[in-house]
């Protein structure tokens, strides 16, 4: 049962509440003490903790903290596990606590301690102190990936969607094999009507992440991408192929893309294609849709994140011949007849692709 605070408590509250937010903004400066490494009776407390924490008992974790802190009160990998510790169990002044102290300490952790700030005041309502802590840890630490993608998140949910969509840009440019970055991309292009866009954002998660529940959902949007714009006619060899001349261009002008897209489906669904199983013709379509990107002036593109980050790796992808590995690798959560015995007998060729998707080189765009 919920219970209801008095005025006197609730006002108490409040007030805690609006000094912890201001306290976020005002202690966290730029940091000038210098960590101490922990020796190895406080790096096994450690590792005991964050063995605790994956169990979810976060009270015994933080016990294990508190001991290698006692020993080393300098032992920043300690604070962090144990701030990380107090926000799973919503102790959310307890976290803020540790993340000051910890802030103050120049360390590999400083990024992660402005990330808990803000997930904090995110978490208590405040997205605007969020927001500003967020961009305090950036200006400290401009190449800081996940503070980009923290931001991103929070200005989706206030509603700031295209500073949204250009903190993810960032994230993913920082740190290109970020799952969670390409998802959310391509899950703002998506609902911003940014149709080639969200697929190729999209297929890039996929490619990172294609068997989990999350990739059911991102494979959902891609298919709905790559069956857009077309309806069955009256008749039964009529079909009809529609193309939003109006779509947005701050992406990229892939008006011919998204015709082809249109009659690459078209070509799919008629009389001569009709023994070709599902997957099949996702290939022969992917495959037509990347010869139409690769052969595209890049003036389309013009300086677009899209254009500069996404449309190399999936022309250089198409170059090398990797369109139909590329596309059974991504469909593994698709239950679609014939891919998972494609994985089976062409394993070689699939960690072929993988090799080469893992080593290629993503541009950093600004």
């Amino acid at each position: 049962m919920r219970h209801r605070l008095h005025a006197p408590a609730a006002l108490a509250c409040l007030l805690l509440w609006l000094l912890s937010a201001q306290a976020a903004h005002a202690q966290l400066s730029a940091p000038k003490l210098t960590p101490v490494a922990p020796n190895e009776t406080q790096t096994a407390a450690i590792k005991a903790g964050v063995e605790l924490h994956e169990k979810g008992e976060f009270d015994a974790a933080i016990s294990k903290y508190q001991e290698a802190l006692k020993e080393n009160p300098d032992n920043v990998l300690a604070m962090y596990e144990l701030a990380y510790s107090y926000y799973a169990k919503k102790d959310y002044a307890k976290t803020l606590e540790i993340v000051y102290r910890g802030a103050q300490y120049k360390s590999e952790h400083l990024g992660g301690f402005y990330t808990l700030a803000g997930n904090v005041l995110d978490n208590q309502g405040n997205a605007q102190k969020a927001i500003e802590i967020y961009k305090a840890g950036i200006k400290l630490m401009p190449e800081e990936g996940l503070l980009y993608f923290n931001l991103a998140i929070t200005e989706r949910g206030a509603g700031k969607l295209e500073d949204a969509r250009k903190s993810a840009k960032r994230a993913v440019s920082f740190i290109p094999d970020h799952r969670s970055g390409h998802l959310l991309l391509g899950t703002l292009f998506h609902n911003g009507q940014y149709k080639t866009p969200a697929l190729l954002a999209m297929l890039r998660f996929l490619t990172l992440e294609p068997a989990t529940t999350r990739s059911q959902a991102a494979l959902k949007v891609a298919q709905e991408i790559l069956g857009s714009g077309v309806t069955q006619g009256k008749n039964a060899n009529e079909i009809n192929i529609f193309v939003d001349m109006s779509a947005k261009k701050d992406e990229g002008d892939f008006d011919a893309l998204n015709m082809m897209l249109g009659l690459s489906k078209a070509a799919s669904m008629s009389e001569k294609n009709k023994d070709k199983t599902e997957v099949e013709l996702l290939v022969g379509q992917f495959n037509s849709f990347l010869a139409v990107l690769s052969e595209m002036d890049t003036k389309k593109f013009g300086s677009s994140f899209t254009g500069k980050y996404y449309v190399p790796y999936f022309v250089e992808l198409k170059r090398r011949n990797y369109v139909e590995p590329f596309i059974y690798h991504t469909h593994r959560r698709s239950n679609l007849p014939g891919v998972e015995e494609w994985l089976r007998q062409n394993g070689a060729r699939l960690d072929e692709f993988l090799r080469w998707s893992k080593a290629y080189r993503w541009p950093r765009v600004e």
